[in-house]
This record gives C-alpha cells, sequence and structure tokens, in this order.
C-alpha cells in the first residue's frame, strides 16, 4: 500500500528548529566558507604577496603572477619570466619591482615590466617600500637606498645596514621617514629619520615578510621561520598567530578584513586567506 506522509505545522516548526542548531553549532564551531583557489607558478621559492588596486601578485624564482579574484585564477607576467622579484612598491609612477637581477617598473597596472638602473652598477634588490614619491630599496651589494622622486633617482642612506632586509618594507605616508623593515638578522626593524638609525621593532625572528592592516596601520602582520605574528598596537606587544606549514609570505588583503598566506607546492604557488587572524584558513 501506497502512504501518504503529511507534515504539520509543528512538525515543520521543530524541523526548522534543529536545522537553525545545527547550523548555529557549525558557525560557532568556526566553519568557514571553502574557496576553490588555484595554484600559480613561481619557481623553486615565493618572496611577494602584495594585495593592489590591481588585485593580488604573488612572485617567485623564476615567475610572477596576478589574480583579480583573491587566488581564484591566475594570469602570469611573462616579462618577470626569471626575474626572481624579491620585492615589491607602489610609487605614484605605477609598481616597483626588485629582485637579483635588479629593478623593474610598471607603468600599466602591473601587465609588463621594463628594468631600471637603481645605483650604479649594483643590480640586486632584496627590499622595497614606498609611501608618495618616497621609496626605500634595500641592497645586499650598496645597503639602504631612498629616492624623493618616486624611484627616478637615489641616494644611499645607509652603507651599513640594509644588507638583510628582505620583502616589504612599510613606510609611513604620514611620516615618510619612518619605515618599519624584516631583517633576516634581527628581526623587525623601525627607523625614524629615513634609515640612518635603526632599532629593534619586535615579532618574529628571521623575519621575511611583513604588511600592515590598509584601515588601521596600528596592525601589523610579520612571518618569520615557520612563525607568523601580530601586534595591534604599533609594535609595543606581539601574539603569536598560527600560519599553515611552509608559509614563506603574508599579507592583508585591500580592505583590511582578511590575511592570506603564500607557501609552495612543486614550483607553484598556493594561497590561503584567512577572517580570524590565522584560527582557521581556508
Amino acid at each position: 500500500m501506497k502512504r501518504t506522509f503529511f507534515f504539520t505545522p509543528t512538525l515543520l516548526i521543530l524541523i526548522l528548529g534543529c536545522f537553525l542548531s545545527i547550523t548555529t553549532i557549525a558557525s560557532a564551531a568556526g566553519t568557514s566558507k571553502v574557496v576553490k583557489r588555484t595554484t600559480t607558478f613561481v619557481g623553486g621559492d615565493i618572496h611577494t604577496l602584495t594585495f593592489t588596486k590591481n588585485g593580488l601578485f604573488v612572485t617567485g624564482h623564476e615567475a610572477g603572477s596576478n589574480s583579480t579574484d583573491e587566488g581564484i585564477s591566475w594570469k602570469g607576467i611573462p616579462s618577470l619570466n626569471n626575474v626572481d622579484v624579491m620585492a615589491w612598491a607602489t610609487t605614484k609612477l605605477g609598481y616597483l619591482a626588485g629582485g637579483h637581477d635588479g629593478l623593474y617598473r610598471s607603468i600599466n597596472s602591473g601587465k609588463t615590466f621594463t628594468r631600471l638602473s637603481f645605483y650604479n652598477k649594483a643590480s640586486d634588490v632584496h627590499a622595497l617600500g614606498a609611501a608618495g614619491k618616497n621609496v626605500y630599496l634595500g641592497s645586499p651589494q650598496v645597503g639602504f637606498l631612498r629616492s624623493i622622486d618616486n624611484g627616478k633617482s637615489w641616494k644611499v642612506v645607509n652603507s651599513k645596514f640594509g644588507q638583510g632586509f628582505m620583502g616589504t618594507l612599510l613606510v609611513d605616508p604620514l611620516n615618510p621617514l619612518r619605515v618599519i623593515a624584516p631583517d633576516m638578522s634581527n628581526g623587525l626593524v623601525v627607523t625614524t629619520d629615513g634609515g640612518k638609525s635603526w632599532v629593534r621593532f619586535g615579532g618574529p625572528q628571521g623575519a621575511m615578510a611583513i604588511d600592515w592592516n590598509p584601515k588601521n596601520r596600528k596592525e601589523i602582520i610579520a612571518l618569520g621561520m615557520g612563525v607568523g605574528g601580530i601586534t595591534k598596537d604599533n609594535g609595543k606587544t606581539w601574539s603569536e598567530i598560527s600560519v599553515p606549514k611552509g608559509a614563506s609570505a603574508i599579507a592583508f588583503n585591500a580592505t583590511g578584513s582578511s590575511i592570506f598566506v603564500a607557501f609552495l607546492v612543486g614550483e607553484k604557488a598556493s594561497i590561503l586567506g584567512s577572517d580570524d587572524l590565522g584560527k582557521h584558513w581556508s
């Protein structure tokens, strides 16, 4: 005999209540949405992960790519093939990218890059940062340099410091003489006189990546040798954040609502994001 089932209003309410309870429990447990991101070829290492108005850029030993959807899809940058970009900066004249092969500039939103001469015969750039027309550069060959014309000309500020800087330099847009740098030898360091003198800033040792929240520059994240750190009071106090194994680059997204890390899978960059400061990654 075929049976017919009828749902009374009371039964429907009970079913709906159970569903809402399960949803609430899952939310409280920290369940986050699953984002299907893809990987992109960078070579044997990852050096930079950078959010700009033109999306997300990632670079490594042999290549660089751009994503406009937070890593769901990627487009390679042919002019950065075999360039080994280690540092990145945004200036009023466009993007600057530096590495073992020198300094490069893009004036078309990162689609193509051309090589620049930056100081005599020096060709090695490990760190870059900019605010307004002020650009700073760390070179293991020369030391710490400054440009006040968007990277057209350079002056050595400190020939005895800056050789160990790595990746992005944070230049304060309200005070361009203040720069925070990841130093492989000293952890994070800061200057308030344009690079003439430096003091420790705290954070993880072996620092190789740093970024600040674009909506709140007192909140800064840093990545050392497999260890993540965060300060919410401009370096006065630090706490550790959990990062995926193998992560070598870290950055806030453009709105400051999430942090992202990049790590190698073979010779490709894989990206994960977290909207709760590293408690959960997707």
